[in-house]
């Protein structure tokens, strides 16, 4: 399997889309939503986020091997896609619609159990769909193809949050000059994204149903078992390359994670942007994104070895989505309000946004050749268990940089629902500094741990091959 059609390949990628309207949502939203709009404290807002990453951490790789020894008429991957549509979408819309009454641990249970409900139903979806991307095809630059179409539809999905959003559902009012603390606002928001996020599951599982019978089969005697999770799971995280890419790709994702649930709030507080350059500004980050991701496959060609370009663009986000924040903590910016500070902190958005979108696609992409160096050592393939880890650290994003939000916004002590001329300096500077100096420490230390990934295009050729010999001799 090398090429695969361009139908297939949309369909393929237009199944990020649900992916996108989550991320977004959990990202940029939710924390705001159960803080400043309904009054839960940030700690505790974060903590009932991480608490679903703790479900994850067993839901993600249960789900993986359940999927790898799977046999149905459906295939391995598709009977799981097909049926996490519904609860999936129900579990965002309930999510962002909460009874009204609910005492602060209300709140604080309704938050866990649906950010739990949410993340796990995405799960038994997002897992075998990752895992379809390195059964579609085994050529080394395909997958960054497949990579960067899966991502760039996860980049429409984010786009149509953060743009129709405070477009369409945040928009100012007299009541609220700041939409987004309009609370009637968000069901009506979470059950649009709810009913695209169904029309993206099931368009891509019906338009990849036709690959299922060229798609590998688990052996007859496969049968799942939590020893031998346990036993793979082991076997994984044996290979050097699997162990680097997953540790840089959860701490860049709790990095990635602080810094999009506090972008609202520098927006907000620390440069005092309005509403409609606040729409600029996500604008500016999903075009920079989808952008970065166009560009993998193609900067592929020029830089060969996908582990330099990952570290070149991942030096490039780090530096780019910080450096404005940086220049007003060392006061070298002119105040808030005038002309040249939206335009700046706009552009730092989207430049950054293009190294952002790299990485990720090619993090995707350097997954799937690490499935290829499985099968070399063990004889058998196993996306799932792959694409579980993958899924988790995705989720890290969410889940730590939550409470990692959570105990800044405390800790730097700005009131809820306050306006950006009653919090004082000394809180937004100490705002400033966990975005600004702590994002750089973080992707430093991804990039130390992403230079332990061994495998070349040369390599990853001679696993190929080596594959193919000992099918011959079979």
């Amino acid at each position: 399997m090398s090429q695969v059609s361009w139908r297939v390949r949309l369909a393929f990628g237009v199944g990020q889309l649900p992916e996108g309207i989550k991320s977004a949502a959990f990202g940029f939203f939710l924390l705001f939503y159960y803080n400043q709009v309904l009054g839960l404290s940030g700690t505790l807002s974060g903590i009932a986020i991480f608490i679903a990453l703790l479900f994850d951490a067993v839901s993600d790789p249960l789900v993986g091997a359940l999927s790898d020894v799977t046999r149905s008429r459906f295939g391995r991957r598709h009977p799981y896609m097909y049926a996490a549509a519904i609860p999936f979408a129900a579990s965002f819309y309930f999510l962002f619609a909460p009874p009204e009454g609910l005492s602060e641990m209300g709140l604080f249970i309704w938050l866990a159990v649906f950010s739990i409900a949410t993340r796990t139903f995405m799960t038994f979806y997002s897992v075998p769909h990752m895992s379809l991307g390195a059964e579609l095809s085994n050529d080394y630059d395909e997958r960054t193809l497949l990579s960067s179409v899966r991502m760039a539809n996860q980049l429409v999905g984010m786009f149509a949050v953060l743009i129709g959003g405070p477009l369409i559902f945040f928009a100012a009012t007299e009541e609220f000059a700041n939409g987004q603390l309009n609370g009637s606002a968000y069901p009506a928001f979470a059950a649009t994204g709810a009913v695209i996020m169904v029309f993206g599951v099931w368009a891509c599982a019906f338009g990849t149903h036709d690959q299922i019978k060229r798609l590998p089969q688990p052996a007859e005697t496969a049968r799942f078992s939590a020893r031998d999770l346990i036993t793979d799971v082991g076997r994984a995280f044996r290979i050097p390359s699997f162990s680097a890419i997953v540790s840089a790709s959860i701490i860049s994702g709790m990095n990635q994670g602080m810094a999009q649930a506090l972008m609202i709030y520098t927006a907000t507080y620390f440069f005092e942007l309005t509403a409609g350059q606040m729409t600029f500004l996500f604008s500016a980050g999903v075009i920079g994104v989808m952008t970065g991701s166009v560009l993998a496959r193609p900067l592929s060609n020029l830089v060969p070895e996908k582990k330099k370009l990952y570290m070149a663009s991942l030096t490039f986000y780090g530096v780019t989505t910080t450096y404005v924040i940086i220049l007003r903590l060392l006061d070298l910016l002119p105040p808030n309000g005038d002309p040249i500070i939206a335009p700046l902190y706009i552009i730092s958005g989207g430049v950054s946004g293009i190294g952002l979108g790299i990485y990720i696609t090619l993090s995707a992409s350097m997954l799937a050749d690490i499935t290829d160096e499985h099968e070399r050592l063990y004889g058998k393939r196993q996306e799932g268990i792959y694409y579980a880890a993958a899924s988790f650290a995705g989720k890290a994003i969410g889940g730590s940089g939550a409470i990692l939000a959570g105990l800044i916004i405390d800790f730097a002590g700005i009131p809820q629902g306050a306006a950006p001329s009653a919090v004082d300096a000394e809180a937004i500077a100490r705002l400033g500094w966990a975005l600004g100096p702590a994002v750089l420490a973080m992707m430093t230390l991804a990039l130390v741990c992403i230079s332990f990934y061994t495998i070349t295009r040369a390599q990853h050729a001679n696993i190929l091959e080596e594959i193919r010999t000992k099918a011959d001799l079979a």
